[in-house]
């Protein structure tokens, strides 16, 4: 084998290690790219739970506050169903 021959053959290997270099960078970036949108995805999936639960409690609140009311409403009426007994 020449000394050229060595040499191109030299060559034709340093090509094919810098394209599956390259190859394995594609792959990294596309990878990296996959991730950062399933993050992105993630965060909008959290911000829209974190507002739902917002407002859950919002209304977990009112209807305790309803709960109370009607409550007391029933109260009255049982304090005043025994006083018209009482009284009878």
């Amino acid at each position: 084998m020449s000394k050229f021959d060595s040499a191109v053959e030299r060559f034709s290997g340093a090509l094919d290690r810098l394209e599956a270099t390259i190859n394995r960078q594609v792959q990294r970036a596309q990878a990296a790219r996959r991730l950062q949108e399933e993050v992105d995805t993630l965060t909008e999936s959290r911000s829209e739970l974190a507002e739902e639960l917002d407002q859950i409690k919002a209304e977990a609140r009112r209807l305790n506050e309803l709960n109370e009311r009607a409550s007391e409403t029933l109260a009255e009426a049982i304090e005043g169903i025994r006083e018209v007994l009482a009284e009878g």
